[in-house]
């Protein structure tokens, strides 16, 4: 009997492990995913859903002032989704949702932010303003953190914080590049937040500012050591980000050194010199940041290339060879004065001219005088050089030194000073800009960013003569930033074209004007009639940004302040303003506003049209 207990246990074990009486073991869930909460959509509440996780309880959801936390239980609930009622419209809050059941709860969801709707029209100002502090050399970077309901945002820019705010641009993400900078100058930053109902207050300021760098020092400068009788030349090689050159000159290789030149090229011819003098020179590279320390130095000196032709005159000697021969580079129009000394001796000098510098010279001229004015088939600009011998009964001596020389004004100049407007003007984007000598004419560049992609949208084709240093972009989108860059051009080919001018930011204004308002007439009924001029945008922009209708505002006074009354389609609108009250006399002051579905709100009418009522 006792043998047959272990089978009827057996048998007990399996009925009740087929039964399901043994504890089932219970896992911890999942975490939630597709976690989402609501933008905007409600006015007092944000809603978070997620989807639903298998042998979950209860779900626990967590709320946190910004993505990183910390996140704290604000509720429990076994569906999936909770409405957060305890929010401030406009906030921006993060939340978290855990699954829980017996064995234990989930790790956190992956985060979501929502917010509840702002009121119309009660923006908050965006916070956390930041301009960057050296981080790029030719930009400050500003952002701020977004604000629920904005549509774009103003960019405000002052030399100071307590300085005057300009409008710099209207974004529409919650960064901007400020290219239009002096490097190492700070500047401060106020930034709005917009929509369609209006803009709200300034934010805080902050200041920014764009790292300084000057350039490194040229290599490779070189001096001509006897090349020439009556110069130096001296050359390096181009330096990237430098604007222009400084030429530095010693007695001796360790100095002391002092600027005798600035140049823009790679290049500078020294006649400040004596024959067989030795000079030391060095070159620094520069921009508006400063000027590179001095590059290696190198020596160089004037000598005398073809001969002497003999000391005075008489006795069958011929004359000497002339000195400091020099030839007028674009100081006058349609000739070339060249000029030398006298040589002992020398009856009549007589003067040659080449294409080039090593070319065949032909004579041009014979002159008692020591300077002749060469009028004689000289195009604009062209290069032409010259040499002169002296002359007497017994000759002629050996030749000078060739100098090169040119008529009329070659460009080399870049415009400075250009200036664009930031949205003061509807009908485009005006530029304006010294003056470069020489130039008869400018081309106009334009990109969307400042680093390049520039291209000529006016002067550069033929028939288009901008002769004036100022230009309006009537082609500009409204509202889109654009980099401009101008150069002036002579009339001549070989006059050429100067360097391109810095880049310049300027947009097209977006905004409607103002209305005109016409008159307000109170009505038999005691309603009020209020009628207005239309505001027209300007004549080439699409069908897009026309004004499509107008708000009407009233005031009690003439300085306002205004509250909204209605929108309408047409520049006529019937108000019902509130009755005055027995004996009592109200006069209304009505002013006007236009949109345009693309540009958005203008602003309210200048002058206000006024009605009074008798109660």
């Amino acid at each position: 009997m006792g043998r047959r207990w272990p089978f009827l246990w057996t048998l007990v074990l399996i009925f009740v492990v087929l039964s399901g009486c043994l504890p089932q073991s219970v896992t911890v869930p999942n975490a939630p995913t597709n976690l989402a909460a609501s933008d905007g959509v409600f006015p007092d509440k944000v809603r978070i859903t997620w989807d639903a996780v298998a042998n979950t309880e209860v779900y626990k959801v967590y709320r946190a002032g910004n993505e990183e936390g910390p996140y704290e239980e604000i509720a429990s609930t076994s569906a999936t989704f909770y409405d957060d009622g305890s929010v401030t419209p406009g906030v921006i809050y993060w939340y978290k949702v855990k699954a829980c059941n017996g064995a234990g709860c989930s790790e956190l969801s992956e985060p979501d932010s929502g917010y509840a709707q702002p009121p119309t029209g009660e923006l908050p100002p965006p916070a956390n303003v930041a301009a960057s502090d050296g981080d790029y050399p030719d930009k400050i970077r500003v952002i701020w953190d977004a604000v629920p309901g904005a549509m774009r945002y103003q960019v405000l820019r002052a030399s100071s914080a307590t300085g005057i705010y300009a409008l710099r641009s209207v974004v529409t993400t919650n960064s901007f590049d400020d290219w239009n900078v002096v490097p190492g100058d700070i500047y401060w930053y106020k930034i709005r937040a917009c929509n369609d109902a209006g803009c709200s207050v300034e934010s805080s300021a902050d200041s920014g500012y764009a790292r300084a760098e000057v350039p490194p020092p040229p290599s490779g400068v070189s001096a001509s050591d006897g090349t020439y009788s009556d110069r130096v030349r001296v050359t390096w090689n181009p330096v990237a980000g430098a604007d222009y050159y400084e030429v530095h000159r010693a007695d001796s290789e360790s100095g002391p050194f002092g600027k005798i030149a600035e140049v823009t090229g790679t290049s500078y011819e020294d006649r400040m010199v004596g024959l067989r003098v030795r000079y030391w020179y060095g070159v620094k590279a520069c921009n508006a940041n400063g000027c590179s320390g001095l590059s290696d130095v190198d020596s160089g000196y004037a000598d005398l290339q073809e001969g002497g032709g003999g000391g005075g005159g008489g006795g069958g000697t011929v004359p000497g060879i002339p000195a400091s021969i020099s030839a007028t580079q674009g100081d006058y129009e349609g000739k070339i004065r060249v000029s030398w000394s006298s040589v002992t001796g020398a009856a009549v000098y007589q003067v040659f001219r080449s294409d080039t510098e090593g070319g065949l010279y032909s004579q041009i001229a014979e002159t008692a005088s020591t300077s002749y004015d060469d009028t004689g088939s000289v195009n604009p600009c062209k290069s032409y050089w010259y040499k002169v011998r002296a002359c007497n009964e017994n000759g002629c001596g050996d030749f000078s030194a060739p100098a090169e020389g040119w008529c009329d004004t070659r460009v080399t100049d870049a415009p400075a000073d250009i200036q664009a407007t930031d949205g003061t003007e509807l009908d485009g984007v005006h530029l304006q800009w010294n003056k470069v000598e020489g130039a008869d004419k400018y081309e106009i560049y334009r990109s969307t960013s400042p680093t390049g992609g520039f291209t000529c949208i006016y002067g550069c084709k033929s028939g288009e003569v901008q002769t004036a240093s100022q230009y309006i972009d009537t082609s500009a989108i409204p509202g889109t930033t654009y980099w401009y860059r101008v150069r002036g051009c002579s009339e001549y080919a070989e006059c050429g074209c100067g360097g391109l001018s810095r880049p310049e930011s300027g947009w097209r204004s977006c905004t409607p004007p103002s209305p005109e308002m016409k008159s307000a007439t109170l009505q038999a009924d005691g309603t009020v009639s209020v009628e207005w001029n239309a505001a027209d945008m300007p004549g080439d922009l699409p069908l897009e940004y026309e004004v499509s209708k107008y708000a009407l505002y009233r005031a009690t006074a003439e300085d306002g302040p205004y509250t909204f009354v209605m929108e309408v389609t047409t520049t006529q609108a019937t108000d019902d303003p509130p009755d005055p009250g027995v004996g009592e006399k109200v006069t209304y002051y009505y002013k006007v506003k236009a949109y345009s579905t693309v540009c958005g709100w203008g602003l309210l009418s200048e002058k206000a049209v006024s009605v009074t009522i008798q109660g």
